[in-house]
């Protein structure tokens, strides 16, 4: 007895040991993450306030004496007669009216498959499914031939409107909506006399919000970080959004004879260019976190 109680001691230890090197290690994991993440956008900030000159005489994380954040904003928005602010509210303008369609479009396709029967559908979900694997830069070619056909080149309708067909946004609700939406609750509204429409708006809208603001955020992150598309699609300065307009300027930052170096402008351009993703997620992020949580805790 006297030489079991050790050995006992040391088998209870081993476990204790096993989950405090498993907490360690995912709290490093995390701070890690969180330096990757956060580095960039304090280097953005400090960045942003210094001179072309004081950016490569002063310590690359450190602010440097003369904090110039009001002459780089002065700057940005007055150069090249002030094309920055065409770029950002066309920013805006494609992000919202593309995030704000493209849910909608999604939403009431993903409930339709999900919550009807008929023919073809199993074909058509999979060639939902299906389009998901085709990269979005081999459509850019032919959506270029198709909009210059009809002519919808260099304009608004022509970035927004190949957005609204979101792929994953309908496939994304349509698991959402299975899940979400019991068919036990349309068939009571359906014996109360409501409509199709209306159970859709009354009934299961609510239902789906989480879902339906989880898909507007995804939309919205990648219509605002877009940049291929654009740069396909539109000729005129006055209509890029704020990735290509940035991208002209950085491409003349090391070629010779292009003037004075836009440093300040597009660094400051670029910590303007993210505020947006860290405003909105911060007001949304309960509604993203059960939007795509939802159905993982059996019995949900």
């Amino acid at each position: 007895m006297a030489t079991a109680a050790p050995s006992r001691r040391v088998g209870l230890r081993y476990p204790v040991l096993a989950r405090r090197f498993k907490i360690t290690a995912g709290t490093a994991a995390l701070v890690i993450a969180a330096l990757y993440v956060l580095a960039p956008i304090y280097w953005l900030v400090i960045a942003s306030s210094k001179s072309a000159t004081s950016l490569f005489s002063s310590a690359t994380f450190l602010p440097a004496k003369q904090i110039l954040w009001g002459a780089n904003l002065h700057s940005l928005f007055t150069y090249g007669g002030g094309y920055f602010k065409w770029w950002l509210i066309n920013s805006i303008i494609y992000a919202v009216v593309t995030a704000t369609l493209a849910t909608a479009v999604s939403t009431m396709c993903g409930y339709g498959l999900a919550k009807y029967r008929f023919k073809m559908r199993g074909a058509v979900f999979g060639l939902i499914v299906g389009s998901l694997m085709i990269p979005a830069t081999a459509l850019v070619v032919p959506l270029f031939l198709l909009e210059h056909a009809v002519g919808l080149t260099n304009t608004y309708q022509g970035v927004i409107l190949p957005l609204l067909v979101y792929p994953f946004g309908v496939y994304f609700m349509s698991i959402y909506c299975a899940d979400a939406v019991p068919d036990v609750l349309m068939d009571s509204s359906r014996i109360d006399g409501a409509g199709e429409a209306r159970i859709l708006t009354k009934i299961a809208r609510p239902l789906l919000m989480p879902g339906m603001v989880t898909l507007f955020l995804l939309s919205f992150i990648g219509t605002w970080n877009n940049y291929f598309l654009p740069l396909v699609l539109l000729g005129s300065e006055n209509r890029f959004p704020l990735t290509v307009g940035l991208s002209a300027w950085a491409s003349d930052l090391n070629q010779p004879g292009a003037g004075q170096p836009l440093y300040p402008e597009v660094i400051i351009g670029s910590l303007i260019s993210v505020l947006p993703m860290l405003i909105l997620f911060p007001f949304l992020q309960k509604y993203v976190a059960r939007g795509l949580s939802f159905g993982a805790v059996a019995g949900e």
